[in-house]
């Protein structure tokens, strides 16, 4: 939820689930405790994002983490604790130690009946030059500490191989900053949504899909008393799902969206929504994946909300056994619109990665990677470009 770059959030997903497949583990009652270190060395250009205030750097990240499994059946019990420490060699307020524990449950009842939950806590940050202080990030000592707690459950009626199944989703989030300043507070929400979506099979490996979604969003604190940015918002869209060969498989889903504010004073935002993705795989080493969706996010101080448009293309490929590697491209134009749906800011945000992945030994993954962010702004002041380097170990049992 709180990456802002999807790209790092897709890339991290294919080396973290490559290397989970591999890790050993410690019995340890009914359980199975899967230990593993990750150590990165990095180099940054632009830590804060700010081309007028360039602070460069090179940078450590030490992250052990613990998960405990219990698989019963076709079930999985699981928890984990993980530890994320951060250190800038040039920049020492921008050291941060993040924390995330969780719990996750997958219950099969029976062949029609699926359950799903997942909880989580993480103490966090936002990186300095980003959310709250993007162009600002030389003001801050160091960088913004956060509590959020996020639950989120999953009902599913109907066999999977059935002509029609229904899945019904529940989630909850709670974000609390640290400092109790009232522009800290104004941060501040629950998030409440409940949705669903049901399919129904119109060819073999073909599903016709309807989605429908209610979130209800609660600010703690307004700094103007009568202009709350709490809001409702409502989604529903159509599409298809489908796999049309051993090739090729994707989605496309179209509808509408509405955001209506509690507030009189702030417009009710209606409009176009979508969400489309498409995996090519030519060969069983090698596969191309591209996205595009559209969003809302709320506002960092600026605007009513954020109406987001992201475009993604990445390549897979696995060249020998042991190597494979990742090239990327997100495109995200960000417009923050006040009121009679004005656009008082509008960014575009061009993001590059590419990373190979060396599985040295079992139990031992060697990775390079390197990013390169640009934001355009309409307002020049908080335009910048952005490089990126690291080199990671991976180690398990």
């Amino acid at each position: 939820m709180r990456k802002n770059i999807l790209g790092v959030a897709v890339f991290s997903a294919l080396s973290a689930s490559a290397d989970a497949q591999e890790a050993a583990s410690i019995p340890l009652g009914g359980f199975e405790l899967v230990p593993t270190l990750s150590y990165t060395l990095g180099y940054d250009d632009n830590v804060i994002r700010n081309n007028d205030d360039k602070i460069e750097s090179w940078k450590s990240v030490i992250t052990p983490e613990l998960v405990l499994l219990n698989n019963f059946g076709a079930n999985q019990l699981q928890f984990g604790y993980r530890l994320s420490r951060g250190d800038y060699f040039s920049s020492q307020e921008d050291d941060y130690t993040d924390h995330l524990l969780s719990a996750k449950l997958d219950y099969e009842l029976d062949a029609r009946n699926r359950f799903k939950a997942d909880l989580t806590w993480e103490n966090g940050h936002d990186e300095r030059g980003t959310r709250y202080s993007i162009g600002s990030g030389a003001s801050l000592v160091n960088p913004d500490e956060y509590k959020n707690t996020e639950l989120d459950v999953v009902y599913s009626y109907g066999a999977l191989t059935s002509v029609a199944r229904i899945d019904i989703n529940a989630n909850f989030m709670n974000i609390d900053y640290d400092l109790n300043t009232d522009s800290y507070k104004s941060r501040d929400r629950d998030v409440s949504t409940l949705g669903g979506t049901f399919y129904y099979q119109i060819a073999p490996l073909t599903d016709l899909t309807f989605d429908a979604s209610h979130k209800e969003i609660d600010y703690d604190f307004a700094l103007v008393p009568s202009e709350p940015l709490d809001s409702d918002e409502d989604r529903l869209l159509v599409g298809v799902k489908w796999e049309s060969s051993a090739q090729t498989s994707g989605y496309a889903k179209v509808g509408y969206r509405k955001k209506d504010f509690k507030a009189a004073a702030r417009d009710t935002f209606e409009g176009a929504d979508w969400t489309v993705g498409v995996t090519w795989e030519p060969a069983s080493y090698s596969k191309f994946n591209f996205s595009t969706n559209s969003d809302t996010n709320e506002t960092n101080g600026e605007g009513n909300f954020i109406k987001i448009r992201t475009y993604v293309a990445d390549w897979q490929h696995e060249w020998i056994e042991r190597v494979n590697s990742i090239v990327m491209l997100e495109f995200t134009n960000n417009k923050y619109e006040g009121e009679s749906g004005v656009v008082t800011r509008n960014d575009d945000n061009t993001s590059l990665v590419t990373g190979v992945n060396y599985e040295f030994r079992r139990w031992m993954v060697l990775k390079f990677n390197y990013k390169y962010d640009k934001r355009d702004s309409n307002r020049d002041t908080i335009d910048y470009d952005r490089n990126r380097f690291n080199f990671t170990v991976n180690v398990s049992l």
